[in-house]
């Protein structure tokens, strides 16, 4: 589902504009951005939580040329479902 069709999803069921709907949902990716950025969790209750997980240095594989090359370590974000999700995907 694109941006715009959860957008008039919402605003559908809210009775809000589309542009108030679009502000709010804007304003709180920035947020929970901001918060993965500092390296802090976000947790929405009974959905998930985004998580920054530090993926550590190893050695890799060019399957190009087969030449051993060095993976930095880095930071990665991660989704772990919440339990009312996780049962509703399960039961569809």
């Amino acid at each position: 589902m694109p941006k715009s069709d959860l957008v008039a999803a919402v605003a559908a069921k809210t009775d809000c504009s589309r542009v108030v709907v679009e502000n709010v949902l804007h304003q709180a990716l920035i947020t929970c951005s901001k918060e993965l950025w500092a390296g802090r969790k976000v947790t929405l209750a009974g959905f998930g939580a985004f998580c920054v997980f530090i993926r550590k240095a190893h050695s890799g594989v060019n399957p190009k040329t087969r030449e051993a090359v060095n993976v930095p370590e880095k930071r990665v974000v991660t989704f772990r479902t919440g339990g009312r999700l996780r049962k509703l995907v399960e039961n569809k």
